[in-house]
């Protein structure tokens, strides 16, 4: 479990712009917050994938990619598991195509709250099972 986690926390540091850290507001509408920490990831990274994808073409799949790597190291048979973490993927997609975050400003400041909460989700992952 130890190189997703480092593989994620790499991602999500690259995606914070300027090293900008915003705090994170609790939207109302937002998914429901997971039961286990790693399908929480799997949301993140699907809320990632929806604004890349919208805002930078259909092209973008960086996103998509560092979750089926996730999915390959965490889950890597079909089972109960695997699909909750890709129906939380999906779930964090589908929040921002309902909302239609509108690309700029709105979706750069979505990404770099997303990035936070998943490079600090992530840290609390590697801190709980490594050290």
């Amino acid at each position: 479990m130890l190189r997703p986690l480092l593989i994620l926390a790499v991602a999500l540091s690259a995606t914070s712009a300027h090293g900008q850290t915003y705090q994170s507001v609790q939207d109302p509408a937002a998914p429901v917050t997971r039961g286990y920490p790693v399908e929480e990831l799997a949301g993140i990274l699907g809320e990632l994938h929806y604004l890349s994808f919208a805002c930078g073409g259909e092209n973008d799949q960086q996103w998509r990619e560092v979750m089926l790597e996730m999915l390959d190291l965490e889950a890597p048979t079909r089972g109960a598991y695997r699909e909750r973490l890709a129906n939380s993927f999906n779930e964090g997609f589908r929040f921002h195509e309902r909302r239609q975050t509108r690309c700029g400003a709105e979706a750069e400041l979505a990404r770099e709250q997303l990035a936070s909460q998943g490079r600090a989700l992530a840290e609390s992952l590697e801190n709980e099972y490594f050290n």
